[in-house]
């Protein structure tokens, strides 16, 4: 295991800040990401894009705090919060991708994929494992 915080954590960290504030502010934005989703603007998408919300602006602080870190044991288990949210969310994305529109639904697919993948990695190089 490597103690300190490697390049490519750092890197991952502040992809995912960026990404997760875009989405942080969208989606407390319903009149703008439930049109972009395809879907209708009511009560109920309004209080689950707002809940939604919540969720990106806790990872996407997280991720800031992981930005700065300086050790591995620090960020460890925001690391595996993140593989197990990004799984949770492709699994969900592919259930419900006819649900979508089409290209939101290929964009998000592809965006959770890459921080997958990218989260993976920094999980197996700080664990000296890759």
């Amino acid at each position: 295991m490597v103690d300190k915080i490697l390049t490519i954590t750092k890197i991952t960290f502040g992809i995912h800040f960026v990404i997760g504030f875009i989405f942080t502010i969208l989606f407390f934005i319903p009149d703008i990401i439930i049109p972009i989703f395809g879907l209708t603007l009511t009560l109920d998408t309004h209080v689950l894009s707002l809940t939604i919300g919540c969720l990106f602006a806790g990872f996407t602080a997280s991720s800031l705090f992981g930005v700065f870190a300086k050790e591995w044991k620090q960020v460890k288990i925001v690391v595996i919060s993140e593989l197990v949210w990004l799984a949770g969310n492709l699994i969900t994305g592919i259930i419900s991708f006819s649900v979508f529109n089409l290209l939101s639904a290929i964009f998000t697919l592809i965006l959770t994929i890459v921080l997958l993948l990218l989260f993976a990695l920094v999980l197996l190089k700080q664990e000296d494992i890759f």
